[in-house]
């Protein structure tokens, strides 16, 4: 049993997925930009409920987006500009 869910977080959707493997849930993960680009995860990891592998990929989502916002934001106030 797949089970999709979306949350957007600073204007990124992302999409969830919990897929049920045996006796563990996979977790997997795809960001969509504000742009329309969309990136997927891949395999996040074996967890014991589908609530817990899907928390785990959004938690995994906003620090990733929290990470690459951070990093541009140094590139940019040391005089680096991104293209």
């Amino acid at each position: 049993m797949t089970q999709p869910n979306d949350v957007v977080y600073k204007g990124h959707l992302l999409s969830a997925t919990a897929v049920l493997d045996q006796d563990k849930y996979a977790a997997t993960l795809v960001v969509r930009e504000p742009s329309g680009a969309r990136r997927a995860s891949g395999l996040l990891g074996e967890f014991a409920s589908a609530t817990g592998a899907v928390r785990y990929a959004f938690a995994y989502g906003m620090a990733e987006i929290d990470h690459r916002q951070s990093a541009r934001h140094s590139r940019q106030s040391h005089g680096t500009s991104i293209r």
